[in-house]
C-alpha cells in the first residue's frame, strides 16, 4: 500500500480557514468575553455542528455550557432555517446575560432559550427529548452527565462533545484535572453500548456520538 502524501497540519488549517463561511468568522466576537478556561467551540466545530443540524433537522436541540453564546448563535442560525429550537444552559449569570444580549443582537431570541442554572439540575427535570445535544459545560461533569444525556437523546440523535483532546493538550494549570476527566469520558464513550462514536481532531477535539436504536 502506498503511503499518503504528507502535508503540514498548520498550512492545512490556514487553507481550510479560508473556506469557512463569513458568518462563522463573524461569530468570534461572541466569544471574546469568555475566560480562558471557558473556551468556546471555535469555528471548526461550529461549522461541523451546523452541517449536522442541516442533515439531521432536529426539532429540539440542547446545549450544556452557553458561555457568551458563540455556539448557541451558530446552532440557532441553522436551527432557525430548519424549524428547530435550542435550549442552552449556563450556570454563570454574568456569562448567561452576555449570551442573551449576543443572541438578541443576532435576531435569535425566538429560537434560543437561555436557562441560568446548574445543568445537572436542569437535565434531571427535562421531559422532552432532543435530536442533538452539544456538551461543552463543566468538564468535571462530563462523565456524570453522560447517562442522562443519552436518555434525553432521540433514537439516531447526536451527542456532540467538545474538548475531547484535552488529555493530550497543553492547557492552563488550573484546568489540568480536566485532562484526567476527559480521558475517563472518552473511554466511557468508547465502551457505551448505546452509542457509536467518532473522534475528530478539529478545534480542541470533538466527539460525535449517535444513539443506536436498540
Amino acid at each position: 500500500m502506498s503511503q499518503r502524501p504528507p502535508f503540514d497540519w498548520h498550512s492545512a488549517q490556514e487553507y481550510l480557514e479560508d473556506l469557512l463561511p463569513e458568518e462563522i468568522h463573524k461569530l468570534e466576537q461572541a466569544g471574546h468575553a469568555a475566560p480562558p478556561t471557558r473556551p468556546t467551540i471555535g469555528p471548526w466545530v461550529a461549522q461541523l455542528v451546523d452541517v449536522l443540524i442541516y442533515a439531521l433537522r432536529p426539532r429540539r436541540a440542547l446545549e450544556i455550557g452557553t458561555s457568551t453564546g458563540y455556539s448557541a448563535i451558530a446552532m440557532g442560525r441553522a436551527l432557525q432555517r430548519v424549524g428547530g429550537t435550542l435550549t442552552t444552559v449556563e450556570i454563570d449569570p454574568q456569562l448567561a446575560e452576555a449570551a442573551r444580549q449576543n443572541i438578541s443582537e443576532a435576531g435569535l431570541a425566538d429560537v434560543i432559550e437561555v436557562v441560568i442554572n446548574d445543568a445537572n439540575e436542569v437535565i434531571a427535570d427535562l421531559t422532552e427529548s432532543f435530536g442533538l445535544i452539544l456538551q461543552d459545560g463543566n468538564k468535571d461533569d462530563y462523565l456524570k452527565m453522560l447517562p442522562r444525556l443519552v436518555e434525553l437523546l432521540e433514537p439516531q440523535g447526536l451527542l456532540v462533545t467538545d474538548d475531547v483532546l484535552f488529555p493530550v493538550m497543553q492547557i492552563p494549570e488550573e484546568a489540568k484535572r480536566w485532562q484526567y476527566a476527559l480521558g475517563l469520558y472518552n473511554e466511557a464513550l468508547q465502551d457505551h453500548p448505546g452509542l457509536q462514536t467518532v473522534w475528530l481532531p478539529i478545534g480542541d477535539g470533538v466527539a460525535v456520538s449517535v444513539k443506536l436504536d436498540r
